[in-house]
């Protein structure tokens, strides 16, 4: 018999407890309420395309031939049709609003940060014709900001390694790319998938070689230092999916799945494609040192399938990062000439900057180092607004990383040092420059984010 009570507008009807328990009682189709990739729920998909996007498709050198006040390059609209149907989703717990976390507010913060240091200089930025670019650096930074959210509500936990698997596939495919580029000469990304769209301009100096001889692998972004972050960023995730596996044939997938990854990133012949293995493996040491160090004979196998998957590229970034040859590099000439070259800029508006986005460095100086743009862009303060979002995204990943639990602690420690070596390689290039790393960052802020609210709901 149906509970009832009497104190609701009639004697007899069900009681609002028992009406909310035969609602939830109502049976839901098992493929909408699976979780990733055994649903029908279109937001997950979209997700992962969109992560799909940013390992495979040169989506930055793609304009699409629709006007506006900003650059509609291809995760634009992707973003946006993202957005709607997170907006227009039939489900419940889309429609509520997802909980702020402290990751939510860094991201925040630095966003009104930017924007204030625009407004603020906005009329003198109009003098020197740096206002259009600073509304366009804007444009993309709220992007970030909307995609973190997006990804953070998205995600459902156990969602969370199925979705990291995936990305290791698609980071495995770029550096097979770039292999192949660096064996080859061709460029998969850029030579077949980019001219597929409307607006797909080829980037100047692919194909060619740099100021010291090093031939330019780009994969499918514009610059070297773009994808070899990209991969040191994705290595984590690959360690941790191996310190985790339980028999011969996960370990063997996921050993190779590292060895590939590390030979893409050697491939770039650029001194950070040695950084972010070396801050990787170290963290990781850190974290497991027991397990980190049954994995020392795996070195050597690694040092003879780099040298055979990319011959020559492991000795030329040795050779760049040698004590007698690392100041002779003329891009470390340049980054230690920085210091004294934007004194002035520091001095001229220390707390807010000069406005985000602001200094083209085209036109300027290439600074190769993220924190000296900021700097000049949005002060002291927009940079400590900067350094909380990696601060908010490790905390979160390292509490989870540190529980054991076997089902959360393996994505939770990849979180935690991908955003560290993020951190790190924010100090050898303009991270914020090429959309992939930024766009990276944000989706491992998300498992973060995803993966803490998990820990805090458990111990409720």
């Amino acid at each position: 018999m149906e509970a009832t009570t009497g104190v609701g507008p009639f004697v007899g009807h069900p009681a609002p407890e028992a009406r909310a328990m035969r609602r939830r009682a109502v049976p839901q189709p098992a493929s909408r309420l699976a979780d990733w990739p055994h649903t029908t729920r279109a937001l997950p998909w979209i997700l992962f395309g969109f992560v799909a996007m940013l390992w495979v498709i040169p989506f930055d050198s793609i304009k699409l031939p629709f006007g506006g006040p900003v650059d509609m390059t291809l995760d634009r609209p992707l973003l946006v049709i993202l957005a709607g149907i997170w907006l227009l989703a039939a489900e419940p717990s889309r429609r509520r609003v997802t909980r702020w976390s402290p990751i939510h507010w860094a991201f925040a913060g630095f966003i009104v940060v930017a924007i204030f240091s625009v407004l603020v200089h906005a009329e003198a930025l109009v003098r020197v014709n740096g206002l259009d670019l600073a509304v366009k650096q804007l444009a993309l930074l709220i992007s970030y900001g909307v995609f973190f959210a997006l990804a953070a509500s998205i995600l459902r936990p156990a969602e969370a390694s199925k979705m990291i698997t995936a990305m290791l596939a698609l980071a495995c495919v770029t550096a097979f790319g770039v292999i192949v580029e660096y064996r080859f000469g061709t460029n998969i990304f850029h030579d077949y998938i980019g001219p597929l769209f409307p607006g797909y301009v080829r980037p100047e100096g692919l194909g060619g070689v740099d100021s010291i001889g090093r031939r330019l692998m780009y994969g499918p972004t514009v610059q070297p230092l773009a994808v070899a972050v990209m991969l040191s960023m994705a290595l984590p995730f690959a360690f941790a999916w191996l310190l985790k596996a339980k028999d011969r044939r996960q370990q063997l997938i996921y050993a190779g799945v590292v060895m590939l990854l590390i030979g893409g990133a050697m491939a770039t012949q650029k001194k950070t494609a040695m950084v972010g293995p070396l801050v990787c493996i170290i963290l990781l040491a850190c974290y497991r040192p027991k397990q980190m160090l049954r994995l020392a004979p795996l070195a050597v196998v690694l040092i003879a399938v780099v040298h055979v998957a990319a011959p020559g590229s492991l000795g030329a970034v040795i050779d760049q990062l040698a004590p007698g040859s690392v100041n002779k590099v003329n891009t470390t000439k340049d980054r230690v000439s920085d210091y004294e070259a934007i004194t002035p800029d520091f001095a001229a508006h220390p707390l807010i900057g000069r406005g985000y986005g602001s200094y083209d460095q085209k036109v300027h100086r290439i600074l190769d180092n993220e924190y000296l743009g900021l700097g000049i862009g949005v002060g002291l303060i927009g940079l400590l607004a900067y350094l909380s979002i990696f601060a908010t995204s490790f905390l979160g990943a390292h509490r989870v990383a540190r529980s054991r639990d076997p089902r959360r602690a393996p994505p939770a420690l990849g979180a935690a040092i991908s955003i560290l070596v993020a951190l790190v390689c924010s100090a050898i290039l303009d991270f914020l420059s090429f959309p992939q790393l930024p766009y990276l960052l944000c989706f491992v802020a998300a498992i973060a984010y995803v993966l803490g609210r998990e820990r805090l709901e458990a111990t409720r």
